[in-house]
């Protein structure tokens, strides 16, 4: 075993002499940065997406597609629920304990990025501060302005705002929870919501 070792070892230190010239900062592959492009990747990994909507239609399609996810307690984020100025939603403290949360139905929060090779999204903690909404709840829908769709994880990481890895961070997601772990079987919402919905929109509101 010991001579196994050795031979590996040996191998790397002969390998960590040669350089390999950096490859450049990825540009990124064209045409991925249209909505349709990231609701294909996300539907390929579980998910749905709607849009995009002028932003005065997100109440009534947010109202409509939780109608669908049965019926239970609704809650929004604080940065969802001014964008939406809904009576519908109730609208969640940052004190709010993560038990608390534990019956809620459907939630909405916003994206700040989305991610067109992946269908992932970046929810900052500035905008869902309680994060446990993100996993606790059985659905979970998402606003993201259409402004903030990108190609790819590289490009994602350069458009994030100052201070987004900060405390208290953020979050990527996507498509719902889902594990296969157990006979290759796959179950939806085995460590968060059974299903995740994203409403694009096209916003009206002064820098964003």
């Amino acid at each position: 075993m010991s001579g196994d070792r050795e031979a590996v070892l040996a191998r790397v230190r002969a390998a960590a002499g040669r350089r390999v010239p950096h490859p450049g900062v990825w540009e990124g592959a064209p045409g991925l940065t249209d909505f349709p492009a990231f609701a294909r990747i996300l539907a390929a990994v579980g998910g749905e997406a709607h849009g995009p909507l002028p932003e005065r239609e997100l109440p009534a399609a947010l109202a409509a597609w939780a109608d669908t996810r049965g019926a239970g307690r609704r809650v929004a984020a604080a940065s969802a629920a001014r964008r939406l100025c809904d009576p519908r939603w109730e609208t969640l403290g940052e004190a709010v304990a993560p038990q608390a949360l534990a019956d809620v139905q459907v939630a909405v929060g916003v994206g700040c990025l989305g991610v067109a090779e992946n269908g992932a999204l970046a929810v900052l903690g500035r905008d869902v501060p309680n994060r446990a909404l993100l996993f606790l709840a059985e659905h979970l829908a998402l606003l993201l302005d259409v402004r903030g769709l990108v190609p790819d994880l590289h490009a994602a990481f350069r458009a994030l705002p100052e201070g987004a890895l900060a405390p208290p961070g953020l979050t990527w997601v996507s498509g719902p929870s889902k594990t296969a772990d157990i006979e290759q079987t796959l179950v939806l919402g085995a460590h968060g919501p059974r299903s995740l919905a994203v409403f694009a929109f096209e916003s009206t509101l002064r820098g964003g």
